[in-house]
């Protein structure tokens, strides 16, 4: 019985919070590499084009699905909002969210095929915005456990039936379709099987509450969905100036970009919680302890994910792939600079919101948001893919100094306002 999943001995909790943590952001990380790459072999460098720009312009349409709600509702601490409203809003997003897709296919004038594509893998993504917001309940009833296996579960799941159909048909719009239905499928069963060890509660379309939640997340969201915006950019770019294998070719290259992150994330989501109480209760020094361990081991896993990309990368994608990129070296080490400095902006993004200073966040993203949109056109048609990594990595180093001299200076502001009491 899948009730069995989620018990387990009280000691064993954390232990088992921070391997299924590393288990579900891992194959978060990976997921468009394993479809990618099913597409490339099954289809074609073409048609996975076309896959790889519907699926990055579906993340970015996630963070309007997820709103940038997770860190916040993890971090309630006081209980300001109930599960009911989180749940009840998450309804609203991710309804707000497919407005937004149909608005934004028509916006880029895509092709049926590539609009159809891009619609369906929003409502794939829809899924995951569901994920996400039961995995905060999970988290801060203090059962990461239950959010990593649950997210492992579900992902594992519908890509393998999205990858069996895809090997049967040949066809993506069946294999979307097909992952859409198995992975809403396995949610509804997995959380309603949670009720053994928590209590699931229903929506609550509290009009009241629901806007000033989404009033006091909107800062969370825009943010989030210009840090996309921000890696996404170079590939519309692309996407006017060069052809759909190339869109391809860059895609492969970004993939390891996000292996920082993935470290980061396997080191940041279980601190969050002690990070927020730190820092509600005052104890600056510990929550500036924590802060700067984060930071090390980002420096320190990122310096050796560029040395060792910069040496065997390129190699190992071609095997992976199954296409010629050792040519494009520079682009992966450009690439692979910027995810570092993505990474570290991450980062910060999280202390922001710890310090309840979101609304701050806007600036920083506007500012590298502004900054793709001005160089990713102009340094594509000059200098194709490597111009594409440039844009990237400039946009993310922007994004990363902003928001440090933000974070500095909010630190140094509640320190001479504590000397004053």
């Amino acid at each position: 019985m899948p009730e069995r999943l989620w018990k387990i001995e009280e000691k064993d909790i954390e232990k088992s919070s921070v391997f299924w943590n590393m288990v579900s952001s891992g194959l978060n990380s990976v997921i468009s590499m394993i479809l990618l790459w099913f597409v490339t072999r099954v289809n074609s460098v073409a048609d996975a084009g076309i896959f790889s720009l519907g699926f990055s312009t579906s993340q970015m349409m996630l963070t309007i699905g997820n709103y940038g709600m997770r860190n916040y509702q993890v971090t309630d601490i006081r209980e300001k909002y109930s599960m009911r409203i989180y749940l009840a809003s998450r309804i609203v997003t991710n309804a707000i969210m497919m407005v937004f897709v149909l608005v934004f296919i028509r916006i880029e004038g895509y092709t049926f095929e590539k609009a159809l594509i891009t619609i369906l893998l929003c409502l794939l993504k829809a899924t995951d915005a569901f994920d996400d917001i039961y995995g905060g309940y999970y988290q801060k009833q203090g059962r990461l456990d239950i959010s990593g296996k649950m997210m492992s579960l579900r992902i594992f799941i519908y890509v393998a039936a999205f990858c069996i159909c895809l090997i049967l048909s040949n066809n993506l719009v069946a294999g979307c379709l097909t992952a859409i239905i198995v992975s809403a499928v396995v949610l509804c069963f997995l959380v309603a099987s949670t009720r053994a060890v928590v209590v699931i509660e229903k929506p609550e379309f509290n009009w009241k509450k629901i806007a000033a939640l989404l009033y006091e997340c909107f800062p969370l969201c825009i943010s989030a969905f210009l840090l996309i915006y921000m890696g996404n950019a170079p590939k519309y770019a692309i996407d006017s100036y060069l052809t759909m294998s190339e869109q391809a070719y860059y895609t492969y290259l970004f993939m390891p970009c996000f292996v920082t992150n993935l470290f980061v994330g396997f080191v940041l989501q279980p601190l969050l919680v002690r990070l927020s109480k730190f820092w509600l209760h005052r104890e600056y020094r510990k929550f500036l302890k924590v802060c700067v361990v984060i930071f090390i081991i980002a420096l320190a896993v990122s310096g050796v994910i560029v040395a060792a990309g910069g040496f065997l990368g390129c190699q190992i994608l071609s095997i992976v792939f199954g296409v010629p990129l050792v040519q494009y070296r520079d682009v992966l080490i450009v690439l692979l600079i910027g995810g570092a400095f993505f990474a570290f902006a991450v980062i910060e993004q999280v202390i922001l919101t710890v310090m309840r200073r979101q609304i701050w966040l806007l600036a920083g993203f506007i500012m590298a948001s502004i900054t793709a949109y001005a160089v990713s056109d102009p340094l594509v048609r000059s200098r194709d893919l490597l111009g594409a990594g440039y844009a990237y990595t400039v946009s993310a180093g922007v994004l990363f100094l902003t928001l440090l001299v933000m974070i500095l200076l909010f630190l140094y502001k509640e320190k001479k306002r504590n000397e004053r009491l």
